[in-house]
């Protein structure tokens, strides 16, 4: 229970502190917490507002669109060509590649600003002049320059090196180190006039009136601006698996992020388009190939077949020869079509095996084999593509192009597995074709020679015709494919100018420099409290020492008439000094401090006075004698005193001055004299006290500090009590050691008094219960 109840105390004791900590360094809090709110708050208002423009598409290639292969669907195979992949759309779209692109459209390079209530705005597609330059110098891409209008036709142009520019050329000159020197420039010229400077060519052109002010612009060449919309624009998914795709980019500039999203997805959606075009125009060439060699081989079957019925009579074949005729055509017809296949199959796969970039294979022609090959063989190319992206602005060893990498062994992996697998089942399927052949051939061979001979004829003439038709039919659907022109991507959602920023968050910021702003003032206040090594309340004497605290005398600032709380506690120190063993003799009280400058010498004169006032004779010594204030407190003279006494050229009588306070008289230091030491160590000095004791009821002496010289400890022997005077804020706690160690080696018997303790503005409390309602509170505040 004891643990208990002084683990609650010392808890206790902690809160205080802090909250004492806290009262003690409001102002500073305050101040801290207002500069840096402020500051926040000037940042908020100076920082540019940041609009996010939105297109929502579809992408029918990420929703498992199939490329034409062998038939299907002419329609879907007129949308899309292949199933794509979420990210490396995303990386198109960020691409080097389509920023260009997107910069045909658009003609962000040079920039126009003017400064409006302390904040620089831009003037995007609204500026009142426009400027042509002709030729710049690379070094001044991206620099402000300065135009102030002056009249209707004049306007005046200014080069000025900024604050960093200034500094560091101050410092590598500082140092003997070669840096240009920045370029400052300023001419008065004419709208519409040739600017010529040895940094550019220009001409600024006015569109209408322009108002006073101060305007920038700044000019960097359209083209190199891809790295301004690649750093800007984002692409997200608004589901893990869907097609829907959110396209956005901020700017500082509302319309500028709309007509930069728009260019993007324009160029995006000429891209795909081209693609795709591209591949058709691929596949009607290598059918156009096809048809013209089967053309030639189909006249030449009719014309043979036509010759030889004009110069043969013959009777119309049976049945069973027309059926086998008919069939033996049709097996023969499907055996191309696997030839076919199977030189397409083999040279890709040689081509697979043979190269390690797979740009160069034709996907039309790999559409004919089916639409699995020709989708791994689109995605291969479209990871090879992206690779060639990425490499362009990062190394091989960057995660993205090590991730693609990767991906695209695995595709190269996968198509030639399946090119295998797919090569097997036809060479299966040719043999099984074959031997039919073989069996109907066999049946037409018991057929009389002439009617075999039509029957071959016959045979040739229809596969042919087959082939030819097959060959018109895919030219068709490819050619409705690449008439079609319509692009993979839907727009759903189209891009609006931005009305309201999405940045910055100006409440935010304000707020969290309030609170940064706080935080920084109550670290400074609980650093200044841990630097600050001083004493400041009678909480902190008991912490430090066992030797009794005799009172707590407050501050009264500059005013010249103290406060009542003054008196009360000296009358206090008065009390306590009459409950010391009563002997019946007069009391020998000495007045001390650690160190100068805490108030021994008006403590022990107000201590003096306030005794006097209850009836008892005081008389108070000045024994400081290197450093003597009595004489001024009191206002007396100091021609005479204790150093004239003590070497015997007064006697006690001349020495003892009577003051203005009745019962209370005082003898000044005197004249410094070399060896105030030996003068108080001498038995003259004895003989006076015993004199002085016999004569009042309480003899003060004003001792030096114990800290500095041997004087104090002479006399602190002698006394009845020792009263070491302390001051709030100003003596260190560390004296403390050197008092407590002090009092112990010389058994003396001593108290503490703090002096100079502020009061708590509101109750007027000063910490040990001395107030001035006089009431007895532990609260105190410094």
């Amino acid at each position: 229970m004891n643990e208990k109840t002084v683990q609650n105390s010392v808890d206790e004791i902690d809160i205080k502190e802090i909250f004492a900590t806290i009262r003690r360094y409001k102002w500073s809090i305050i101040f801290i917490t207002l500069i840096v709110t402020g500051g926040a708050g000037i940042y908020a208002y100076l920082k540019s507002d940041i609009y996010q423009a939105t297109t929502t598409l579809k992408i029918s290639s990420l929703s498992g669109g199939k490329a034409m292969a062998g038939g299907g669907d002419l329609v879907s195979a007129a949308l899309s060509t292949s199933i794509g992949n979420m990210e490396d759309e995303f990386a198109l779209m960020k691409s080097r590649f389509l920023a260009k692109k997107a910069l045909e459209n658009l003609d962000i390079g040079t920039r126009y600003f003017v400064v409006k209530k302390l904040k620089k705005i831009e003037l995007y597609k609204d500026s009142p002049f426009i400027v042509s330059p002709e030729w710049m110098d690379p070094s001044f891409f991206g620099q402000q320059i300065k135009i102030r209008p002056l009249d209707a036709e004049r306007f005046t142009l200014s080069i000025k090196p900024s604050l960093r520019e200034k500094i560091f050329y101050k410092l590598f000159t500082y140092f003997n180190m070669e840096y240009d020197k920045p370029v400052e420039y300023q001419a008065n010229f004419k709208y519409g006039e040739k600017i010529s400077t040895p940094w550019f060519v220009l001409t600024v052109q006015k569109v209408f009136d322009i108002p006073p002010g101060i305007y920038m612009f700044s000019v960097v060449p359209n083209e190199y601006m891809y790295g301004f919309i690649q750093g800007g624009v984002e692409a997200e998914p608004l589901s893990d698996f869907g097609s829907i795709v959110a396209v956005s980019f901020k700017d500082n500039v509302a319309l500028r992020a709309k007509d930069v999203v728009d260019a993007v997805i324009d160029a995006y959606n000429q891209e795909k388009i081209r693609l795709k075009t591209e591949s058709a125009n691929k596949t009607l060439n290598f059918i156009d190939q096809q048809l013209e060699a089967i053309h030639k081989t189909l006249q030449t079957s009719a014309t043979r077949l036509e010759s030889f019925k004009a110069t043969h009579v013959i009777m119309d074949v049976g049945a069973k020869a027309g059926t086998t005729t008919a069939k033996l055509s049709e097996l023969e017809s499907k055996m191309y079509e696997i030839n076919t296949q199977l030189s397409i199959l083999d040279n890709l796969l040689s081509y697979v095996k043979s190269n390690k970039d797979i740009k160069g294979i034709d996907v039309s022609s790999a559409q004919l084999v089916g639409p699995i090959i020709s989708g791994l063989i689109t995605k291969l190319q479209e990871a090879e593509s992206l690779r060639s992206t990425l490499l362009v602005d990062f190394t091989e060893l960057h995660p993205d192009v090590i991730k693609v990498t990767e991906q695209i062994q695995q595709l190269k992996s996968m198509l030639i597995e399946s090119l295998k697998s797919t090569i097997k089942g036809l060479k299966t399927r040719k043999a099984s074709l074959q031997r039919l052949i073989n069996e109907h051939k066999k049946t037409l061979q018991t057929l009389p020679q002439e009617e075999q001979q039509l029957a071959q004829l016959t045979r040739d003439f229809m596969v042919n015709e087959k082939i030819y038709s097959y060959l018109l039919q895919k030219r068709a659907e490819t050619a409705i494919i690449e008439a079609s022109k319509v692009s993979e991507i839907q727009i759903l959602d189209p891009s609006l100018v931005p009305g309201r920023p999405v940045e910055p968050k100006r409440p935010l910021i304000v707020a969290i420099g309030l609170l940064l702003g706080l935080v920084l003032g109550l670290l400074q206040a609980f650093v200044r409290k841990m630097l600050d090594n001083t004493v400041k309340t009678a909480e902190d004497i008991e912490k430090l020492t066992n030797l009794p605290l005799y009172g707590v005398v407050p501050s009264f600032g500059s005013k010249k008439t103290k406060p009542a709380a003054y008196y009360e506690s000296l009358r206090v120190i008065r009390t306590n000094l009459e409950f010391l063993a009563d002997t019946g003799k007069s009391k020998l009280v000495t007045v001390t401090s650690s160190i100068p400058q805490e108030g021994k010498t008006t403590t022990a004169v107000e201590l003096a006075k306030i005794i006097a006032k209850g009836g008892k004779k005081v008389i108070v010594l000045d024994l400081d004698m290197r450093r003597s204030r009595l004489h001024e407190i009191i206002r007396v003279p100091n021609k005479e005193g204790m150093s004239t006494l003590l070497v015997g050229k007064d006697t006690l009588k001349d020495v003892i001055q009577h003051t203005k306070e009745e019962n209370l008289d005082v003898i000044t230091s005197g004249p410094t004299p070399p060896n105030p030491s030996e003068l108080i160590m001498s038995e003259s000095f004895k003989k006076i006290i015993k004199t002085l004791l016999l004569e009042y009821d309480y003899v003060m002496l004003d001792s030096p500090p114990i800290g500095l010289v041997s004087d104090a400890m002479i006399v602190m022997r002698m006394s009845d009590i020792n009263l070491i005077v302390v001051r709030a804020e100003y003596s260190k706690k560390d004296f403390f050691k050197n008092i407590n160690k002090f009092v112990q080696e010389h058994e003396l018997r001593a108290g503490i008094v703090l002096n100079g303790v502020k009061a708590n503005a509101k109750s007027g409390a000063y910490g040990f219960g001395y107030g001035y309602n006089y009431g007895y509170s532990s609260n105190y505040y410094s």
